[in-house]
């Protein structure tokens, strides 16, 4: 009865459009309050909120959204543009495959995919629509180009998978990089199909000069992944500490060397860090309080039972859960599906004997596929919006693209020895 209470007035606010952080807070403090033992005071939900969020990795999503939001304002997107046009703009599917590349860059300084729609797609649409792209392809490319960011490190959803299960968060950013790798051609051959059947124009090849001169105008930005990746793989810095050393040498780059940033857009750019990294834990906070409750039910121990009694092999359990996950993120937030369903995820890893870190880079990839579909996507409202179209021509555009990113994950759902080569070679 009270789990039932719990899922329907969960479903109800959320189609009242409540946000997801209340529904989840609002649903939770009806169970405690008619379905919990009076031993069990309301005080609990607060002491659960404030903990949670309390933990140090999670101290890492400010710095990594910081680093974000001060690449968008100082400029920094623009130069890695220009790089991939200099590197890939000659290519078949011409700014479709700058706007791909130009992502993956991007996704290795930001961790965010909302920030790479937005920084890289203000540049990238309309230079595909002039190309000869139409509207819904251009906002659909650099939807799903953008949902790199989530996948290629550092990720915010691995910090917020690693802080609230205990996998190394170093270790899945590690991982992260087969896996993107090859979302990057996979994407890239979509990419210049689509270019092909639009009859998009082949662009010369600029002179080699051109390239030096835009690799050394980026050369400061490029430096940002080598100092958080780089000193996590050192052991010198924890994913936090890198996060910070990040953050601080993206603003003396902006500040001192691009000198593109001053103290009013330095403001905004605190501002949008402070909006975003409070809706993120705020999430994260009523969401544990929703993870007491189902342990208390013990929801994740049945869940996993159940899905471990009718299927035996671990090949099985991965593609059933790649499809699930899909699912549930195409109607929730990322960062918001994973603190809800870390728990159940741990201990279907642990029934099934699946290695917990590759089981997290599977988990993120499925449900990062969310942001570039509809009804939630967040990406595809973004570049839709850049683009001047509609979300649901942009949702029928982005097929292909979605279609080959599900394909990869659940091939590599079904390789554990692909995704966790590189975590093993660094020792993870």
């Amino acid at each position: 009865m009270g789990i039932t209470f719990l899922i329907a007035s969960f479903v109800l606010l959320m189609a009242l459009r409540v946000p997801i952080a209340f529904a989840l807070g609002l649903s939770s403090l009806g169970y405690i309050y008619w379905f919990m033992p009076a031993s069990v005071p309301l005080t609990i939900i607060p002491q659960i909120m404030s903990s949670k969020p309390s933990s140090f990795p999670l101290l890492a999503i400010p710095f990594f959204i910081l680093v974000g939001e001060l690449m968008n304002a100082s400029g920094i997107s623009q130069r890695l543009v220009d790089l991939a046009k200099a590197a890939v703009g000659h290519l078949r599917g011409g700014m479709g495959v700058v706007a791909l590349v130009s992502s993956a860059m991007m996704s290795s300084f930001s961790g965010s995919s909302v920030a790479n729609a937005v920084g890289t797609g203000a540049i990238t649409i309309p230079a595909m629509k002039k190309q000869g792209y139409p509207r819904a392809t251009a906002a659909a490319v650099e939807s799903a180009s953008s949902s790199l960011g989530t996948v290629i490190p550092p990720s915010i959803s691995m910090v917020v998978y690693g802080s609230l299960t205990g996998v190394s968060i170093g270790g899945l950013f590690v991982a992260g990089y087969v896996p993107g790798i090859l979302l990057i051609i996979a994407l890239g051959v979509v990419i210049r199909f689509l270019a092909k059947k639009n009859n998009v124009p082949i662009t010369a090849r600029p002179p080699v000069s051109a390239l030096g001169t835009t690799f050394m105008r980026a050369l400061g930005a490029l430096a940002i992944p080598v100092i958080i990746i780089g000193g996590i793989l050192l052991g010198i810095m924890t994913p936090t500490e890198a996060g910070a050393i990040g953050a601080l040498y993206t603003l003396v780059v902006g500040l001192v060397f691009y000198r593109s940033l001053n103290f009013k857009t330095l403001w905004g750019v605190l501002l949008r860090t402070a909006i975003t990294t409070g809706v993120i834990l705020t999430v994260i906070a009523t969401a544990s309080t929703l993870g007491y409750i189902l342990t208390y039910e013990r929801i994740p121990g049945q869940a996993a039972d159940a899905l471990l009694s009718g299927l035996s092999e671990p090949w099985a359990i991965m593609l059933v859960l790649v499809g699930l996950l899909v699912v549930i993120g195409s109607f929730m937030e990322t960062n918001a599906a994973i603190a809800i369903i870390a728990p159940i995820v741990i201990g279907i890893s642990e029934g099934s004997g699946l290695d917990p870190l590759f089981v997290g880079v599977i988990v993120v990839m499925a449900l990062a596929i969310g942001v570039a579909t509809p009804p939630v996507g967040v990406c595809l409202f973004v570049t839709a919006k850049l683009a001047g179209t509609s979300i649901e021509r942009t949702s029928i555009a982005v097929l292909p693209l979605v279609g080959v990113v599900v394909l990869i994950t659940a091939v590599l759902a079904l390789l554990p020895d692909v995704v966790l080569w590189l975590p093993r070679l660094a020792g993870f």
